[in-house]
């Protein structure tokens, strides 16, 4: 047995309404991220500088067989310097700093063809161009098709 058809007729102040609101949780929630992010920059900086200066403190436990030491051509490395890559295993009992996780990104780009939404940028162009037409629109509802086409924001 073949469903029915639902035609449904939304209110295209509503609409509107609900997409502005959308809009400005969007704003907030990207601006709440780039905080916390720049908050993850700063831990990671002060992780690194606590793992080198855990690294040197511990010298004599780390040589042997737990250190690869790899020399990187002046391609990996800016301006003539030489570089070295120190790879070292410390014991658990000494490697007591976690290391900070980052932030997960609330606008991360995702899925392919018709479920593809996009970044954040393009979400909002997106979303601010319904609003402006639907506000240019004389009906006073939303179709269904209309509907579902902006439903994914909402």
């Amino acid at each position: 047995m073949a469903g029915k058809a639902i035609n449904v007729k939304v209110a295209r102040t509503k609409v509107i309404k609900a997409l502005e609101v959308k809009v400005e949780e969007m704003k907030n929630a990207q601006m709440n991220y780039e905080l916390v992010h720049a908050k993850y920059e700063t831990d990671i900086a002060q992780w690194r500088k606590e793992v080198a200066e855990l690294a040197l403190s511990h010298k004599d436990s780390i040589l042997g067989e737990n250190v690869t030491i790899n020399e990187a051509g002046s391609w990996r490395v800016p301006n003539g310097f030489i570089g070295v890559e120190l790879s070292f295993h410390l014991p658990i009992s000494v490697a007591n700093a976690p290391q900070p996780q980052a932030p997960a990104q609330p606008f991360q780009s995702n899925g392919y063809g018709r479920d593809y939404v996009g970044n954040y940028e393009q979400r909002i162009a997106e979303i601010q161009n319904a609003i402006r037409v639907l506000n240019m629109s004389d009906e006073e509802v939303v179709s269904t098709s209309t509907y579902q086409s902006v439903s994914r924001y909402l």
